[in-house]
């Protein structure tokens, strides 16, 4: 049964009164007159009793507590003085909710843009049981890279809002190519992420054409109420269908053949580039794949990224600027 949150918050007061220097081995009336106190409601001795009990025993809690009791002294301890709840990286809160967050995420089906919350989500449940299991810290045994900071999320719901409701937005953009912010006329279409980055896609009044934006460099949004909406009339999943990143304003997309050698060609193979990507040739010491794509920034650096692991087979271009 999920523990709920009064339950959770005795097991920390009593957690606090077995850890304290001040409160040796407090007796069953001192922990119960500690939790009455801090939650200003009182409890009976069979429910401090439950407690303990699931502190040293519940296999939901994964504390397994080494509570003692001395008759000495008249009252409870800790068997391992180090010991307290307090070592476990995600609280019972937190993780009951993470656990439940994936229930949901797997009751969701293959809905794409869920994945990277699902697998967030079982990640911070599996090295919150393993760092439970340590007597040091995890970053001894295990190295992280440090989280990105994602900016411009505060945009995604009035711009989703915009879009569903057919209105056009005003943005005050400060594009990296200028030293100054503009005022731009956006009839937003939809959103598209790329490489931890959000982006809007939509009709930009002042080019007259349909422009990408990325949201970290928008400073303001307000309605444009005005403005008569533009409605998008094109297909929505062709518009980056064959392009890597968010630059598709480069011309068509070409036909493109590499060579990647071993162990690059390993990888490729795992977690191939494109969807369009096909094994064309094969050998012990490399793959030939073709692609089909438009030719871009992000492209070229991706491939240069492989170093001398890939060969540009056609079209030369790839290989300029």
């Amino acid at each position: 049964m999920p523990i709920n949150k009064n339950a959770y918050l005795r097991y920390q007061i009593i957690d606090e009164c077995l850890t304290k220097r001040s409160m040796k081995y407090p007796s069953s009336g001192k922990l119960i007159d500690e939790i009455e106190r801090i939650l200003g409601k009182q409890i009976a001795k069979e429910t401090l009793q439950k407690d303990i009990r699931a502190m040293k025993k519940s296999a939901e809690l994964e504390f397994y507590a080494p509570i003692k009791y001395s008759r000495a002294h008249g009252g409870y301890y800790y068997d391992d003085p180090n010991y307290t709840i307090k070592k476990f990286p995600v609280d019972y809160e937190e993780k009951e909710s993470a656990e439940f967050a994936l229930t949901l995420l797997n009751q969701s089906g293959s809905l794409p843009y869920l994945n990277r919350f699902k697998n967030f989500v079982e990640r911070a449940l599996t090295f919150s049981k393993v760092e439970g299991q340590l007597q040091d810290n995890l970053s001894k045994y295990i190295q992280f890279e440090e989280p990105v900071v994602v900016e411009g999320l505060q945009w995604i719901e009035p711009l989703v809002d915009a879009i569903q409701l057919k209105h056009v937005v005003q943005i005050t953009y400060h594009s990296i190519r200028s030293k100054f912010s503009k005022e731009r006329v956006l009839h937003p279409y939809f959103l598209k992420e790329y490489d931890d980055r959000w982006y809007v896609y939509g009709f930009d009044e002042k080019s007259e054409e349909e422009r990408i934006f990325g949201l970290d460099r928008i400073q303001q949004m307000r309605p444009s109420k005005e403005k008569d909406f533009r409605y998008f009339s094109g297909d929505r999943e062709e518009i980056f269908k064959h392009t890597i990143g968010v630059s598709r304003f480069v011309g068509d997309p070409k036909e493109i053949k590499l060579r990647f050698y071993y162990p690059q060609s390993e990888y490729i193979l795992s977690k191939p580039i494109h969807e369009s990507q096909k094994v064309i040739d094969e050998d012990e010491e490399s793959i030939t794949v073709k692609l089909y794509l438009r030719i871009n920034y992000e492209l070229r650096a991706l491939i240069r990224s492989y170093g001398e692991q890939v060969e540009v087979i056609t079209p030369k271009e790839l290989l300029h600027k």
